[in-house]
């Protein structure tokens, strides 16, 4: 994959600035995704277009501005989660917590640390953290349901997927938990 350029460029339209910001995001660069997604937002030329910007935004962008250092941090412990070293991704989400509480990202991440190893409440309680500093965090209720139907708690996973399908009714990954707890009724 192609890096995007590091300072968002100008001169875009709507649609090309909605795509960039998907792609910083992809990537963790949180503030540059903020400003191309705000720059689609405000162009009004394609009112969808404006309108899923808004809903990423709102949706799987952190709730407050994350200082770089904090998104370094992040994409750090991110990557030593993916290599599979637990201990420093749980050491690096802990220290983000620490120093950044408003940034809901490492308590996600490191609720999906402890659902690994069964952590249940410890998962659930990182989670409730993360949708008290935005309510509209997509993952976090994806998560949260999965802590849920761990529990074995299939009301309340439903419950969770439903809320996240209400911040954002066009994210694949609700849709898709949706279908396999629906499954689970047949």
């Amino acid at each position: 994959m192609d890096l995007p350029p590091r300072d968002v460029p100008e001169g875009l339209s709507s649609k090309e600035y909605l795509q960039l910001g998907i792609k910083y995001k992809s990537m963790g660069w949180i503030e540059q995704a903020r400003d191309a997604l705000t720059f689609a937002v405000e162009d009004d030329s394609d009112r969808d277009v404006s309108l899923a910007a808004r809903r990423f935004l709102r949706t799987k962008i952190p709730r407050h501005p994350v200082p770089l250092f904090a998104e370094q941090k992040n994409i750090e412990g991110f990557n030593a989660m993916a290599t599979g070293d637990v201990e420093q991704a749980r050491e690096t989400f802990e220290e983000l917590i620490r120093e950044f509480p408003d940034f809901e990202w490492p308590y996600g991440n490191l609720a999906v640390l402890c659902l690994h190893v069964h952590d249940i409440a410890r998962a659930k309680e990182l989670l409730d953290k993360a949708l008290e500093i935005n309510p509209h965090y997509v993952n976090g209720w994806l998560h949260l349901a999965t802590a849920r139907g761990l529990e074995k708690d299939l009301p309340g996973a439903r419950e969770c997927v439903d809320r996240a399908l209400e911040s954002d009714p066009t994210d694949t990954a609700a849709k898709a938990m949706k279908v396999a707890l629906e499954s689970l009724d047949a």
